[in-house]
């Protein structure tokens, strides 16, 4: 049964081929070359320990978070199995010994066996150690990756799990945008350690203490004669991969539950009929929408995962750049980095909302998706725009740096403005099918946008150029506070300009939205002119580019 899933495995990896797993597997090459840059470079082997410990910390970070960001639920998902006649252990033990039959696991397993050509130089005692060691801590980094993706999964089903899975991705995203900032600190750092290792410092001694580490723990001790240590640390390393493994499996393993729907508030007749309750909301179409989004982004956990992890990514870019002697001027700006990332992650609204699109199909009217626009725009302005106020206030008292007040705004309105017409835009015609909401497991079932989040960051500066541009130049003539206004007419227009393209092209292709959403791929692809208008040709690009989450059948 394993080489069956093993070769199904295959055949779906030849026909999905996305850029997200091309840039990881480049990741994992580099990963693998400095790994054995430090093996072969590094004579000392004190140093070379210290070293290994440190690179294979990296590669379980990456391993855990990495599947995360590049939406990798896995080719083969325990879905495709839960109505076949199997056992759900087995089955789930099955899914995990495919996770290691991949390009990237490959590559881990050779940057793994530099730790025996470390053993080779220290003894052949040490040699003969490293070769269960390096497996052992291969099958944990594997087993971890699946572990954590399937463990933030199930978090989704109660608040605090989706309150840790958004502090997870804010933290991730903080380092994806402040990454950059300590290439060069990092390249120095790697110059100083070949010579100089880790040391006796604080960081050294966290990273000896990493299950990690452990294997490097147990061939030292073998090439120093110690074998009680070498075969205690072995034995701690084995221990370690069978509770991942055992773990990931039973989380692996296919579920079929029906959800109940639990009733709030009183039921049916405690309220009289003739007396609705008042809301803030008018009573029109755009206000029902407006409440609608407001609830579902508040209630739905894979929704409200997107505006919390935005949040989260500001406060952390803020702290980050806060603690940096060199960046710290990013630390006022963090609500504005807050509202950037808000635009790239609400670029998929109308894939959160699966197949409940039918509504829309059989309900429309002449104003049915221009109220569905504007209202989408308004609860979403309502839910993001008073946190990235208020982290920009904080980061602005606590770093005394006040002379940025009239840069911040003008940025929040013309980033909020703009951005909330482009999610919309991208929403509509670069939508990509996720998993229906009933059906959704993994932490990122709600639909792959990174082509979304590509066309975002190219065109959210160029949009939200003038209001840029004006506060430079009136902040260089002394007037910083002239450049509000440009900041709100920025995103003022940009706001109403992309909003109408969105709702007049959902208002010509909502059945086709509905087809793409429902079908799927292939089926979508036949409802776009190959030669068309640029929306078209963006659309197509769009369903061919992202990743297909959604599970055939659903």
């Amino acid at each position: 049964m394993a080489l069956v899933l093993i070769r199904l495995k295959l055949a779906l990896m030849r026909r999905s081929f996305t850029g997200m797993r091309v840039l990881g597997l480049v990741l994992a090459l580099l990963g693998t070359a400095a790994t054995w840059y430090f093996a072969l470079a590094v004579p000392a082997p004190g140093i070379r320990s210290d070293l290994f410990a440190l690179v294979f910390a990296v590669w379980a970070a990456g391993w855990a978070l990495g599947p995360t960001v590049a939406n990798g639920a896995g080719t083969l998902r325990s879905q495709y199995f839960a109505l076949l006649p199997m056992d759900r252990r087995r089955t789930g033990a099955l899914l995990l010994v495919t996770a290691f039959v991949d390009i990237g696991p490959a590559l881990t397993l050779v940057a793994a066996a530099a730790l025996v050509w470390h053993g080779a130089t220290l003894s052949a005692g040490a040699a003969l150690v490293a070769v269960p060691a390096a497996l052992l801590l291969w099958i944990s980094l594997i087993a971890l990756s699946r572990l954590v993706f399937r463990a933030l999964g199930a978090a989704m089903h109660s608040r605090l799990g989706v309150e840790i899975a958004s502090v997870q991705w804010g933290l991730i995203l903080a380092l994806l945008f402040f990454g950059w900032m300590a290439v060069q600190p990092a390249l120095a750092a790697t110059l100083e350690l070949r010579e100089q290792g880790l040391g006796e410092g604080t960081a050294g001694a966290v990273l000896a203490a990493l299950p990690a580490s452990w294997p490097v723990h147990a061939v030292d001790a073998a090439g120093a004669g110690n074998w009680g240590a070498a075969l205690g640390w072995l034995a701690a390393t084995a221990l370690t991969a069978l509770v991942l493994a055992s773990v990931t499996a039973v989380l692996l393993a296919p579920r079929v539950a029906a959800r109940g729907v639990r009733r709030r508030g009183r039921p049916l007749g405690a309220r009289p009929l003739s007396r609705p309750a008042r809301g803030l909301l008018p009573d029109t179409p755009l206000g029902a929408v407006v409440g609608k989004e407001v609830r579902q982004w508040w209630r739905d956990p894979w929704r409200g995962l997107e505006v919390r992890a935005a949040l989260w990514a500001g406060l952390f870019i803020g702290l980050l750049s806060w603690w940096s002697e060199v960046f710290a001027f990013f630390a006022p700006f963090s609500g504005v980095i807050c509202a950037f990332i808000m635009v790239l992650a609400t670029a998929n609204m109308y894939g959160h909302d699966g197949t409940a699109l039918w509504q829309a199909v059989v309900g429309q009217g002449r104003d049915t998706a221009r109220a569905d626009v504007r209202g989408r725009q308004i609860a979403v302005l309502l839910l993001s725009a008073p946190g990235a106020l208020v982290l920009s206030a904080l980061f602005i008292v606590s770093t005394g740096e006040h002379w940025t007040w009239p840069y911040v705004l003008t940025g929040l309105a013309a980033v909020f403005g703009v951005g909330s017409g482009l999610s919309l835009l991208f929403s509509v015609v670069a939508l990509s099918p996720g998993v229906d909401p009933q059906l959704r497991v993994d932490a990122n079932d709600s639909g792959d946008n990174q082509v979304q989040v590509w066309l975002s960051l190219a065109a959210l500066p160029v949009l939200t150029a003038p209001a840029v541009l004006a506060a430079v130049f009136l902040g260089l003539a002394g007037t910083p506070w002239a450049a509000l206004p440009v900041g709100a007419a920025n995103g003022l227009l940009g706001a109403w300009w992309l909003g109408r393209v969105a709702h007049r092209r959902l208002a010509a292709r909502l059945p086709e939205t509905f087809t793409r959403i429902r079908y799927g791929r292939e089926v979508a692809l036949r409802s776009v002119p190959e030669r068309g208008s640029l929306l078209d040709r963006l659309e197509r690009t769009a369903i061919s580019g992202n990743g297909e989450t959604r599970p055939q059948g659903s």
